[in-house]
């Protein structure tokens, strides 16, 4: 992710949370590259879906302050979109959409109940956020966590799960508070008959040392008490809009441009094909959008890489609008690249248009 610090200042991101966030990202870099040769517990695929699981975990990290200090899942959300939409969307879950299953073989085991209480939660079609809660008698415990699997399954489709704000306090008095923030990407998960199943697996285990941050102690004892899944079901309307890879003409040649639009999110592949080599794509480290009304940002670029036919291929993941109007029917596009100074070094909070690789998109 290329000056993931500009992007976490521009969230308001506090700076001991913008250090975690970027010791998660350098993390899961190392992990995604590792992931190639099986050597890690957790996969994550290259390309775009590794990106968006940083951009995920980032958003997370200093959101769990965010949320603890203001007010639960709203308070949250409140910080990445406008007011209006957390409250018409934001909903409490019927106790007969939840189903617990528990591994049979540990059904004489002390019933603690579900390992997860949904509280709240957000859905637009492109993310489900929700809050969850673990049993008190866990938390009361003091050598017990309940931790979640990465992947969870939305409609049968493995889907990244994204989960924190279970600590509080000071980083030499952690306790762990047993309440989470929860994120699930949808992008890959077919919800367009509106109904969504989503299904979680959990696990109880008690620990001698405590693991704060989930991080394992050396020769920690561990003991899995319980497994289980927790699926949850529910029907809402989809208010994700998607483009299919749509060639638009730009100066010097054209882009193939496929783009996902909701309420929650603003994301955008573009993979120029330029007949001018002085015209070079890894310039371009931000995009001025403007949406059908006029009103206008920049959206950081967080990647350059080489998709299959190595062609340099840009990506936006934003999660917070910044004004913009998330029905708008068109996106204007303009790139920007940093300014230089007198001895042509690169001015990392100015920025110069770029004339040759703007476009619009038009969305229905």
């Amino acid at each position: 992710m290329k000056d993931l610090n500009h992007a976490l200042k521009e969230m308001n991101v506090p700076d001991i949370v913008q250090e975690k966030a970027q010791d998660a990202f350098d993390r899961i870099q190392e992990e995604s590259r590792m992931s190639t040769n099986g050597n890690t517990r957790r996969k994550f695929f290259k390309g775009q879906t590794a990106l968006v699981a940083a951009v995920i975990v980032v958003l997370l990290i200093g959101g769990g302050v965010v949320w603890a200090a203001s007010g639960g899942l709203a308070g949250f959300l409140t910080q990445l979109m406008p007011e209006e939409e957390v409250i018409k969307r934001l909903d409490t879950p019927q106790e007969s959409a939840i189903t617990v299953r528990q591994s049979e073989s540990e059904s004489k085991i002390e019933d603690y109940g579900p390992l997860w209480t949904i509280e709240e939660y957000w859905y637009d079609g492109a993310i489900l956020y929700f809050s969850a809660r673990a049993p008190q008698k866990v938390v009361d415990a003091g050598n017990m966590i309940v931790e979640w699997k990465d992947h969870a399954y939305v409609n049968g489709t493995d889907c990244l799960l994204s989960a924190d704000g279970c600590w509080e306090g000071e980083e030499i008095n952690k306790r762990y508070s047993g309440f989470y923030l929860c994120m699930v990407d949808l992008s890959n998960a077919d919800t367009s008959s509106g109904k969504v199943s989503l299904l979680v697996r959990l696990e109880l285990k008690k620990y001698k040392l405590m693991p704060y941050d989930f991080v394992e102690r050396p020769n920690n004892e561990v003991e899995t008490l319980v497994q289980q899944e927790l699926q949850f079901d529910f029907e809402k309307p989809s208010d994700m809009r998607q483009t299919k890879k749509e060639n638009l003409p730009v100066e010097g040649g054209a882009a193939d441009v496929s783009m996902t639009v909701a309420p929650s999110m603003l994301n955008i592949s573009i993979v120029y094909h330029l007949n001018d080599s002085s015209k070079p794509v890894r310039d371009i480290v931000r995009y001025r959008v403007t949406d059908d009304k006029g009103n206008s940002t920049t959206f950081w670029v967080y990647s350059h890489f080489k998709d299959y036919n190595n062609d340099d291929c840009l990506v936006i993941s934003e999660y917070n609008w910044e004004g913009l109007d998330p029905y708008s029917k068109s996106y204007t596009f303009e790139p920007l690249c940093f300014q230089k100074d007198s001895t042509g070094e690169e001015i990392h909070d100015a920025f110069d248009p770029l004339d040759w690789g703007g476009f619009t998109v038009e969305i229905k």
